[in-house]
C-alpha cells in the first residue's frame, strides 16, 4: 500500500514538473517571437514619429514608404497610421465641395490615400531633416521658425517660402520644368460620371476619377503613379439649389480595362499594377492603384504615355450603370 501511495505521489510530482517546464518553454518562445517581431518591425520601419510629423532619413525612404502604402486599402492605411500614432491628413474629413456640381472640373487637386497617410493633418512631413508643407501642388520648405505655424498662418506667408518640390501639373510644366524631361501624364485628372439612376427613390450617379500623382523633390522626379477613384453620389436638393453629395449605398464596381503601353514590357515605361477591378459590396469612396512609372528607363522623345480604355460598371440594388473610361 505504501509503495502504491509513493508511486501516485511520484506521478503527480512528475506531472507538475512537466507542466511547469512546458509553461516556461512556451513563455520563453513567446517572448522570443515577440522580440523577433518587434526587432523586425523596427528594422523595416522607414519613418518615425517626430513630434507631430513623420520623419524619413532621406528621400529614397520617403518614396519607398509611399510606394508600399499605395498598394494598401484604406482600412489597411488607417491601421498603419494608427500604428504610427500619427494624426494624418487621411483622418481629416474630406471636403468634397468640388464634387457637387453636375459637370466636374479636371483642374481639381486630388491626393492619393497613400500620400495623405504620410502627411500629418496640416500636410507636413520631415525628410532628411527638412520639414516640408504641401499646399495644393507645391511642397514648401519650412524654416525652424515656421515649423510650428498652422496651415492658415503659412498661407499668409506662402509667397515668401521656398518651393522644394511639386506635384507636377501639365499647365506649369512648360514654364518651370523646361530643363528636365517631364512625364506626359503629370497630375492630370479625367472625370467620368454616369447618367442619373433612381434607386429606391434616391437619385444616384457613379463618378470615377482617373488621375496621376507625380512627385518631384529637390528638382528630381521621384515617383509617378496612376490611380482610379470611385464614388457614388446622391442628388440633394434645397429650395434654391440641387447638388451632389457622397452616398454610402452598398455597390459593386467592375472594370475590364485595356492598357496599350503595357503590352510590351521591354519598351513600356509604365509598370502595370491592375487592369481589372472587381470590388464586391463596397461603400463610400475607394481608390485603386493602376500603374507605376518605371523611373530607371530613359525617357523617349516623343514621351511614351500611359494609355487605358475600357468599360466601368456599377451596380446598386439591382440597377446597373456603365460608361467607357479612356485616358488619352
Amino acid at each position: 500500500m505504501i509503495i502504491i501511495v509513493r508511486l501516485i505521489l511520484k506521478i503527480i510530482i512528475m506531472k507538475k514538473l512537466l507542466l511547469l517546464l512546458t509553461t516556461a518553454l512556451f513563455v520563453s518562445c513567446s517572448s522570443e517571437d515577440h522580440i523577433t517581431v518587434k526587432d523586425s518591425t523596427a528594422q523595416n520601419s522607414l519613418s518615425v514619429l517626430d513630434g507631430k510629423v513623420l520623419s524619413f532619413k532621406d528621400e529614397r525612404s520617403f518614396v519607398r514608404e509611399y510606394s508600399d502604402l499605395a498598394n494598401l486599402s484604406k482600412d489597411e492605411l488607417q491601421s498603419w497610421v494608427a500604428g504610427k500614432k500619427l494624426v494624418s491628413l487621411l483622418s481629416v474629413p474630406n471636403d468634397l465641395s468640388d464634387m457637387e456640381e453636375d459637370v466636374l472640373s479636371d483642374s481639381r487637386v486630388i491626393y492619393s490615400d497613400a500620400l495623405k497617410s504620410i502627411l500629418n493633418s496640416e500636410s507636413k512631413v520631415k525628410i532628411d531633416g527638412k520639414v516640408l508643407w504641401l499646399n495644393e501642388r507645391s511642397f514648401y520648405l519650412l524654416s525652424q521658425n515656421e515649423i510650428n505655424k498652422s496651415s492658415n498662418e503659412l498661407l499668409n506667408i506662402k509667397d515668401e517660402l521656398e518651393v522644394y518640390g511639386q506635384l507636377l501639373s501639365v499647365s506649369g510644366a512648360a514654364k518651370s520644368l523646361t530643363s528636365r524631361n517631364v512625364l506626359p501624364n503629370e497630375n492630370r485628372i479625367k472625370t467620368f460620371a454616369t447618367s442619373e439612376m433612381n434607386v429606391s427613390g434616391s437619385r444616384l450617379r457613379h463618378v470615377v476619377d482617373l488621375y496621376n500623382e507625380t512627385i518631384v523633390l529637390n528638382d528630381q522626379i521621384k515617383t509617378s503613379k496612376m490611380y482610379l477613384r470611385t464614388m457614388l453620389q446622391y442628388r440633394s436638393c434645397s429650395t434654391f439649389k440641387c447638388t451632389w453629395k457622397e452616398a454610402f449605398n452598398v455597390r459593386t464596381v467592375s472594370t475590364n480595362l485595356y492598357c496599350s503601353v503595357c503590352s510590351n514590357v521591354v519598351v513600356a515605361p509604365w509598370s502595370l499594377v491592375s487592369t481589372n477591378i472587381n470590388a464586391y459590396e463596397i461603400s463610400g469612396t475607394k481608390t485603386y492603384l493602376l500603374a507605376n512609372w518605371t523611373l530607371n528607363q530613359v525617357l523617349a522623345n516623343p514621351y511614351p504615355s500611359f494609355a487605358v480604355s475600357g468599360p466601368v460598371n456599377c451596380q446598386v440594388a439591382g440597377s446597373t450603370v456603365s460608361f467607357d473610361l479612356s485616358w488619352y
